[in-house]
């Protein structure tokens, strides 16, 4: 029974780290399952036991998504569901919560990670860029009409299918299945042709060289959106349909 007890006590951890919240619900009468993109252990989904309860010392309101947070919970070996011990807010994301279009937005971003984001080992590059991205749309006091489709374009980095800019007036064509462009439209139905292309080459540039906003027009924006969005579907073939654009398409029109 000590041996038992021992190995027991081996096999179970108390891991603190940051998270990112990408999606929540209701589990039980007063509990919840939230799914964490988190900083040390990649991807986890955890059960915070009594959140729904008056008077709840941690709060349902602190697991919307895209949340900053840190969290203490426990991490047993061969466990799928982590049970959440204690959760704090990292950050305040004021300028999400108050602005309708930040929320859309964030809304947005929290279901593409959803989609996109599977079951895998930590990437602090990866938590470091959608920390940096959530902070950068909570602070922004400029446009953020790009902001969608530049987050878009640069998570590919992270899937291992990122767009290879060689455009040129010979390659005219983006062939979404081999990720980059071609002089001639390719054998299957998933390419871009002019103009469109030209506009993503544009975007790629811009983006290589650090733009903070994209000029891109509005239709132009929405239809390179759907189309990003087809080719993480080409690419992860359980990616399915994002939701949220609509709601996209009805803010983002400056």
């Amino acid at each position: 029974m000590v041996r038992q007890k021992a190995l027991f006590l081996q096999r179970t951890m108390i891991i603190s780290t940051k998270g990112i919240v990408l999606h929540c619900m209701d589990y039980s009468e007063t509990s919840i399952i939230a799914r964490v993109y988190t900083e040390q252990l990649g991807l986890q989904s955890y059960i915070a036991k009594g959140v729904r309860k008056k008077g709840a010392r941690i709060k349902r309101n602190l697991f919307a998504p895209l949340s900053l947070i840190r969290l203490v919970a426990n991490h047993k070996e061969g466990e799928g569901l982590r049970v959440i011990r204690d959760a704090a807010c990292e950050y305040q994301l004021n300028g999400i919560a108050t602005d309708m279009t930040k929320t859309a937005v964030s809304i947005y971003i929290s279901e593409l990670l959803t989609h996109a984001v599977s079951a895998q080992m930590a990437d602090p590059h990866l938590y470091g860029y959608i920390e940096d991205a959530i902070l950068n749309l909570d602070r922004a006091t400029v446009s953020i009409a790009g902001f969608p489709l530049a987050f878009t374009i640069g998570l590919t980095q992270f899937m291992g299918f990122d767009p290879h800019n060689n455009f040129s007036k010979l390659n005219t064509y983006f062939d979404m299945l081999g990720g980059n462009f071609c002089p001639h439209p390719p054998d299957h139905l998933y390419y871009l042709s002019s103009p469109l292309s030209d506009s993503l080459s544009e975007v790629l540039s811009a983006l290589n060289a650090g733009a903070v906003s994209l000029k891109t027009d509005y239709a132009t924006r929405s239809v390179l959106l759907q189309k990003m969005l087809e080719y993480f579907r080409i690419h992860i073939p359980s990616f399915g349909a994002i939701k949220s654009v609509q709601v996209l398409s009805d803010v983002l029109k400056d």
